[in-house]
């Protein structure tokens, strides 16, 4: 369960289906939105056709509608309890009311192909469709992401379906006391499966490509919280001592024309270049040219990006912001770079260190090691299984001991 698949700022939750579906894994994905209007596109280049989709719509929302109608008492149920969760926070009650007709579709789809489990891939929205499940189809196991961003937004629903799934998963050791004091589940039951990069396929695109001397590549949406502002003014302040550098700057965004604008009063434009959004094979093109990776974000809810992992798959040398558990992914001085947010002239002089030669020589293939080690999606996706099959296995076994003896008799 998700809000909406594929999207363009959702790489992992593709890479994570894909590699699922690879593995012999029976998967469908439910949004509650509408299809993006990019979703064709994505589909073929994330390599998506074999997956089942679906999406919110007018017709969904009248089945959904009509189905609900038929199921008056669950109904009450969820209203019951939205009403209850939401309580004080008007526009999740008024959103969630809006979605509900959507989450009774959705269940009707479940109802009829009955899986093992059922994920809810981000633990705000998408929960609706978790309560549901678990009311209606209790012998159907249910699984719960919670990401940086659910934890921030912190949907009151969240709590109640969290304690009732048989998995309870986040992304990275960092969410794991937010995750704990958010649900009131303990800390030893929540499981940290990272999100991980397609290696073999990244392998795969980036063979035989050669770094292009003093190439820098950003990449993400561009809006404030990026931090693309400070990119440009640390590539700006280079200039003198490596003008033959270049910056890349990947992703698109409501901020596109401002940053021109920076790189033109800084004089850098002619050395800086926007492709906007392009496909994935073009990112990873683009990170297996690069020298530096370089990503200044001060968004709150950045979190073991993922684009540094494949940065530093490409043995790109990394630098970074000191976003919340970085240190999961880039031990500084070791295997990247951490400077302060806010901080563009630190950024620049560990640009220099890297042009200069003054990081250790192994830092990139150290990098990559460490990426491939521990963020390579082939081995996070066996992870979901094992703790999925070992949750349906004891979900059934407890259901069995719970059910009445057939032919025993009451005393």
């Amino acid at each position: 369960m998700t809000m909406q698949f594929p999207a363009p700022s959702e790489t992992f939750a593709s890479n994570d289906v894909r590699e699922l579906t690879r593995l012999g894994v029976r998967i469908s994905v439910h949004g509650l939105l509408p299809e993006h209007r990019s979703a064709d596109r994505l589909i073929r280049e994330r390599r998506l056709e074999p997956v089942s989709i679906s999406h919110n719509g007018i017709r969904a929302t009248a089945r959904g509608v009509a189905r609900a109608l038929a199921q008056r008492r669950l109904l009450a149920e969820a209203i019951g309890w939205l009403l209850r969760s939401s309580a004080g926070r008007l526009v999740e009650l008024v959103r969630s009311l809006v979605l509900l007709p959507r989450a009774f579709d959705i269940l009707a789809e479940i109802g009829q192909s009955r899986p093992q489990v059922v994920h809810i891939y981000w633990g705000h929205y998408p929960a609706i469709v978790g309560f549901l499940v678990q009311r209606a189809l209790p012998e159907v196991a249910t699984s719960i992401s919670l990401a940086a961003y659910d934890l921030e937004m912190a949907f009151g629903g969240t709590r109640a379906v969290a304690r009732n799934s048989q998995v309870i998963r986040t992304l990275g050791r960092v969410n794991v006391p937010g995750v704990a004091a958010l649900t009131g589940v303990p800390p030893e039951q929540i499981e940290v499966i990272h999100d991980g990069v397609d290696i073999a396929f990244l392998e795969g695109v980036a063979a035989g490509r050669r770094k292009v001397a003093r190439r820098v590549v950003t990449a993400g949406r561009l809006i404030e919280s990026k931090g693309v502002d400070d990119v440009l003014a640390a590539f700006a302040t280079l200039g003198s001592r490596w003008p033959d550098a270049s910056l890349v700057i990947l992703g698109d965004g409501p901020e596109r024309e401002r940053l021109r604008a920076q790189a033109a009063r800084l004089g850098i434009e002619d050395r800086v270049s926007f492709p906007g959004h392009v496909s994935q094979e073009r990112v990873i093109e683009e990170l297996a040219a690069a020298e530096v990776f370089l990503l200044l974000s001060r968004k709150s809810s950045e979190r073991l990006p993922n684009v540094v992992k494949e940065g530093m798959a490409c043995r790109a040398v990394c630098i970074t912001t000191p976003t919340p558990g970085i240190d999961e992914l880039v031990v500084d001085g070791e295997t990247g770079l951490i400077v302060p947010m806010h901080a563009p002239e630190a950024a620049a002089q560990a640009i220099d260190d890297v042009f200069a030669g003054r990081v250790p020589a192994g830092m990139a293939d150290g990098a990559r090691e460490h990426v491939v080690r521990n963020f390579d999606m082939a081995h996070t996706s066996r992870e979901y299984l094992r703790v999925w099959r070992a949750a349906a296995d004891r979900h059934a076994a407890a259901r069995r001991a719970a059910a009445p003896v057939r032919g025993a008799r009451a005393t």
